[in-house]
């Protein structure tokens, strides 16, 4: 009579529990990280904001330099064993290739996916970065406080990628002074903006083309303004960052123009509402000579709502300080500062 080999594979499960989290990867993902140059993976999640009063619950994300994917937890009603090999006796580190044997090593219940997200990195800065406080330039007025994050603290604690960071920071014109994070309102951004103009006639630069902003952050300066808003609002309004940084600026045409007109809308509009002509003739006025002609209200369509009566309010979160007199101080053409810049603005021109 002919015995029947047993082929069936011996199942144990270890005492010595491991822990384990299978990660599934999107493909997108995959390929990078399985590419000559693999990038950098960042693991972060959003800390609660003490400037906020009702932060959403923190989530962990994976982030390469541009890209974030959320972490979610899948459960499954099934349970998936981690197995190795087991080994010839108790204790060998020997496998042998004729043994039909396995062990459980640990057990996982639940797997965690990356979904790629769209994040909200201007939002999000919004609510953690406070507006710039002019009374800390005034003596024995201002004190640092803890609540307010330097840059690096923000980053670490954002939760998307630093590329999408370093966009949203740029585009809200963001500025660091002494490891403290500020953003500028509208009304300050305005301001700082007929600064520049006043020193570009003043020291016969054109605008459109390329030219040393020295002489601009300067007169700024000199109106009252730390060096670092100036700059951020340059970096904003540039064609070319790399560029900027080493002390020359190419302000792009359409990121002028429409900038102009939201920072302006959103500092006439505060708390009331505009006639589309005067705001219109006020933009243009504005805007270097050439370009007052783009100034259209269909550049800012999803920054303002139509009112019955034919004026226009801005739609949306205000970042303007309240403050009484604001509209008049939007509009105005007086120069903050009362130094005489000009001398010194002369001087980089020689």
């Amino acid at each position: 009579m002919s015995s029947q080999e047993d082929t069936g594979i011996s199942f144990s499960i270890s005492n010595d529990q491991q822990n384990f989290r299978l990660l599934e990867l999107p493909s997108s993902l995959l390929e990078l990280i399985a590419s000559e140059r693999p990038p950098s993976l960042y693991l972060k999640s959003e800390q609660s904001n003490p400037i906020t009063t009702s932060a959403p619950a923190p989530i962990a994300v994976i982030c390469t330099r541009d890209q974030t994917f959320e972490v979610r937890q899948v459960q499954s009603s099934n349970i998936l064993y981690i197995i190795e090999p087991s080994s010839t006796s108790p204790g060998s580190e020997i496998l042998s290739p004729s043994l039909s044997g396995v062990t459980a090593i640990g057990q996982c219940k639940a797997l965690l996916e990356l979904v790629p997200i769209q994040t909200q990195p201007i939002q999000f800065l919004r609510n953690a970065i406070p507006i710039y406080d002019e009374n800390r330039l005034l003596p024995n007025t201002y004190r640092q406080s803890p609540e307010i994050k330097s840059k690096h603290a923000l980053l670490k604690d954002a939760p998307f990628s630093n590329g999408e960071f370093d966009t949203a920071w740029t585009e809200l014109c963001a500025f660091e002074i002494e490891h403290e994070a500020w953003r500028p309102s509208a009304l300050q951004q305005n301001q700082i903006w007929k600064s520049f103009m006043a020193a570009t006639t003043m020291g016969g630069i054109d605008v459109k083309s390329t030219f040393q902003y020295v002489g601009m952050i300067l007169a700024v300066e000199e109106d009252g303004w730390d060096e670092a808003m100036p700059r951020a609002i340059l970096r904003r309004l540039s064609s070319d960052h790399e560029n900027t940084m080493e002390g020359w600026v190419l302000i792009d045409r359409g990121k002028c123009v429409s900038w102009v007109g939201q920072v302006l809308l959103e500092a006439l509009c505060h708390g009331g509402k505009a006639a589309p002509s005067n705001f219109l003739q006020i933009w243009q006025d504005q805007l270097p000579e050439g370009w007052r002609e783009d100034a259209k209200l269909e550049l800012l369509h999803a920054s303002f709502t139509d009112l019955a009566n034919g004026s226009i309010i801005f739609k949306g979160q205000p970042s303007v300080i309240t403050k009484q007199g604001v509209q008049a101080s939007a509009v105005s053409t007086t120069s903050k500062g009362k130094s005489k810049w000009h001398e010194k603005f002369k001087a980089t021109r020689a």
